[in-house]
């Protein structure tokens, strides 16, 4: 399992069962939710070149929002590499009419499990168990809230809290206490983080946000990689 953190949102590229998985790609400057003057965040740092790293065989993305399924950065990529997602997700990609393969996770030639949060209300929490040859991968970008998580050798999740009022959708990000605590509940060797660039944001949704960012740990089991660095177990 070779694990490569592409930027400090919540793009990697994942070596899994000799396949080169492609995860939550944004690499455009900015991202936008519904307009700019509601919502839009750009990264404060430069954004790797998709030629700088080898064609993927597939494209994983985790959710429908415009920081993980990103159209300009994904209409950049090969209209030949098949993209796996979940149905929300795919309704929103097929819209494009660029990628020629667009299938369920569950068709995917590696194993991808949604564990998908109880409140229908809840669109955000998901998490992904991703299982290969050498373990298993649970991936929570935002973080989740379960009584049980079944076990991982790595869990991927954010240490940021990132908070709006209820009819904002409330806790987006759950923060580094949810994150240490699901990390026990699925028995990982390491947490590496996600999902926590401190980005420069405008709009309405930057004035009411409150955002909290986790110090570095001294949990030499909790890892938070540099751009560009891989993570091998």
């Amino acid at each position: 399992m070779k694990l490569t953190r592409l930027n400090y949102d919540s793009s990697w590229l994942w070596e899994l069962n000799d396949l080169k998985i492609l995860v939550d790609p944004w690499f455009s400057p900015s991202q936008v939710d519904f307009f700019p003057w509601f919502s839009e965040q750009f990264h404060v740092t430069p954004q790797p070149q998709i030629s700088e790293f080898p064609k993927p065989d597939l494209i994983f993305i985790s959710n429908p929002f415009t920081d993980h399924c990103n159209k300009e950065t994904l209409l950049s990529l090969a209209d030949d590499i098949p993209l796996y997602a979940n149905n929300r997700v795919l309704k929103k990609v097929s819209k494009w009419n660029h990628f020629k393969t667009l299938l369920s996770i569950e068709a995917a030639p590696i194993k991808i499990e949604e564990i998908q949060p109880t409140s229908f209300l809840d669109l955000v929490h998901s998490a992904f168990l991703i299982s290969s040859d050498k373990g298993n991968l649970l991936y929570a970008p935002h973080g989740c809230k379960f009584q049980n998580l079944p076990k991982a050798h790595i869990f991927l999740t954010t240490l940021t809290t990132f908070h709006l009022p209820f009819w904002l959708g409330g806790t987006v990000n759950l923060g580094e206490a949810m994150a240490l605590e699901n990390f026990k509940k699925c028995e990982a060797e390491w947490l590496l983080s996600t999902h926590d660039e401190q980005k420069r944001g405008k709009g309405l949704i930057e004035k009411i946000a409150k955002k909290t960012y986790a110090s570095p740990s001294q949990n030499p089991r909790i890892k938070s990689l540099k751009m560009g660095e891989s993570f091998l177990i």
